[in-house]
């Protein structure tokens, strides 16, 4: 995974942090990411993990800081910063290694419901910020990142477009060895995809790549699934059972 210094530490928008760390030279124990409130948050909410109840209903007992202020004084979270998506949250003991806590409640965290098209719909957690991409829509916590595009094949069957799907993933088996190929019959949706790992250049890590199409008389809904994490493997499995055609 790619190392970056606090000087040339990528802009990633600023960090709610409490001033026990920033003035009184606490060490961060509790970090979570919530749900950006604007283009310039990046969702991450840093704590001492020894602010009490009162101390934390103060709002100016908190401030907004540039990410390189808080790694200053702690260089221990950078990669969590840079990597790790909306909705973790991670905790430590003084002096010990960042784990993942996975039991502790978000505001934002609850399933919702979009109506892509007239007829498609996906359920999805609202911690996925979502974006218009280029060809159509993205939804993203950073570590985690679903693709949406829908293409129309006018002239032919679905069993044809199936044909087609499974032959450009036979294709696919002999430029990027596929660890698994799916195929679901849903009643009037067909889905069929596969399973890939990619390399990503600015992360200097491996990912997972699920490329699912979803069929539905003559037309295909592309949903393309990226993950850092295996444990995320259930996810974009669950979460592309559940696109929906009406």
């Amino acid at each position: 995974m790619r190392k970056f210094s606090i000087d040339n530490f990528p802009s990633i928008g600023g960090v709610m942090c409490s001033k026990m760390i920033v003035e009184e030279s606490y060490k961060p124990l509790f970090i979570f990411r919530e749900k950006p409130t604007n283009e310039n948050d990046s969702g991450w909410r840093i704590f001492s993990g020894f602010e009490s109840d009162q101390y934390s209903e103060n709002a100016n007992n908190f401030g907004i800081y540039d990410p390189k202020t808080i790694l200053k004084i702690d260089n221990s979270i950078s990669e969590l910063l840079l990597y790790k998506g909306v909705g973790t949250v991670w905790e430590r003991e003084p002096n010990k290694d960042w784990y993942e806590v996975f039991d502790y409640p978000l505001e934002d965290d609850f399933m919702i419901e979009n109506q892509l098209t007239e007829n498609w719909k996906l359920s999805i957690n609202n911690l996925f910020i979502k974006n218009k991409d280029e060809d159509g829509i993205m939804f993203t916590t950073n570590d985690k990142t679903l693709r949406l595009d829908i293409w129309n094949y006018d002239g032919k069957s679905k069993e044809e477009i199936l044909k087609e799907k499974k032959e450009e993933i036979s294709k696919r088996n002999a430029e990027n060895k596929v660890l698994k190929k799916y195929l679901l019959d849903q009643g009037n949706r067909i889905k069929i995809g596969y399973h890939i790992k990619e390399y990503s250049q600015q992360k200097d890590i491996e990912y997972n790549l699920i490329c699912g199409f979803c069929i539905v008389d003559n037309e295909v809904l592309n949903a393309f699934f990226y993950f850092d994490n295996e444990s995320d493997l259930e996810w974009a499995l669950n979460t592309w059972k559940m696109i929906d055609y009406l």
